[in-house]
């Protein structure tokens, strides 16, 4: 049988069934954003298809939307794989995504939207729940939260090319943030940047809110390469030049 999905995307609770690609689609790619499956492994193409109750054609389609979020490569004689970290996506991914998130950002402050301010409280109060409960910041609940809280914002863009591009950007950004969360300096100040950024929409600030991103995405950017960097997972600057 065919599983339906149901996920999450509004505050209290309100769900909205998804197709089964997307359904496949966040399976996998929240195994890859969480380091369950690691880079250069091998993605299990129908054994996850056996597992998810789906068939192999939306496993399919989810291994291409992947592969556009550049989080997995296909590769001649190997198959689906897990996209290596790399300093050059990393350093990409992050200065397209401060190109752009801002401007949805932007948007959500003019928009004068309570919708969109009372979705971000909610997924806000999640994180601290979640935090306050010990939940693991790698995990799927945490994972779905953070990934909520910005979405939320992100729909003030309109259904359109540049919510498209952000969710796919998100994504691969969130992937690196996922891999060196352990300073827990960087968790609380990340917190703060959070409740700042719904203050700002809420005030209606659109200078305000585009500043805060941008200080939120640049905090993120530098702890993530340092941190991996120093783990030896991805070359220094200048090892890389």
């Amino acid at each position: 049988m065919v599983r339906q999905s149901v996920r999450e995307i509004g505050p209290k609770g309100i769900k909205t069934p998804g197709t089964i690609t997307d359904f496949a689609t966040e399976e996998i790619r929240n195994r890859i954003v969480l380091g369950v499956l690691g880079p250069g492994q091998k993605v299990p193409v129908y054994e996850l298809a056996d597992e998810l109750g789906v068939s192999r054609v939306p496993l399919r389609e989810a291994v291409r939307q992947l592969e556009a979020e550049a989080l997995v490569d296909n590769l001649p004689r190997r198959g689906t794989v897990v996209r290596a970290l790399s300093l050059s996506d990393l350093n990409d991914s992050f200065q397209i995504l401060q190109a752009i998130e801002p401007i949805a950002a932007r948007r959500a402050a003019e928009a004068q939207d309570d919708a969109i301010v009372t979705s971000m409280e909610h997924w806000l109060g999640e994180m601290q729940q979640l935090a306050k409960q010990k939940v693991p910041q790698v995990s799927n609940e945490m994972l779905h939260a953070h990934r909520e809280f910005h979405f939320a914002f992100f729909r003030a863009a309109g259904e359109g090319v540049l919510q498209r591009h952000l969710r796919m950007l998100w994504n691969t950004c969130e992937r690196y943030v996922m891999n060196s969360l352990p300073n827990p300096e960087r968790l609380v100040a990340s917190a703060r940047e959070h409740a700042e950024l719904v203050e700002r929409i809420k005030a209606g600030d659109p200078d305000g809110t585009a500043g805060a991103l941008h200080r939120h995405l640049d905090a993120s950017l530098s702890s993530a390469l340092e941190y991996l960097v120093a783990a030896g997972v991805l070359p220094g600057p200048q090892q890389a030049s």
